[in-house]
């Protein structure tokens, strides 16, 4: 998911930070990857979001970013549920 003109760093940043947190093991660490991925997201709506009228976004990374933010919410309420709550992250 990219294209040619520097946006493709973005999107695969965006995305790897994602799937960091998606698939961390350690409990720890868990908190922090869900908030660097969370703020990646965020920081690239709104790149996104700013760029649309420019029609320079890729087809469909909208959706896709509103979904991964989504998850990482569910995410979070799945581990604060599990952990009992102990931590205060940032939404």
């Amino acid at each position: 998911m990219g294209t040619h003109n520097g946006e493709s760093g973005h999107s695969q940043q965006w995305e790897k930070l994602y799937k960091d947190a998606l698939f961390e093991a350690d409990v720890q660490e868990m908190p922090r990857r869900i908030q660097l991925a969370k703020h990646a997201i965020l920081d690239r709506l709104e790149d996104v979001t700013c760029m649309k009228n420019n029609q320079r976004c890729e087809a469909g990374e909208l959706n896709a970013l509103r979904k991964a933010h989504h998850a990482l919410r569910a995410l979070e309420q799945i581990y604060f549920n599990e952990s009992g709550g102990g931590g205060n992250m940032v939404a």
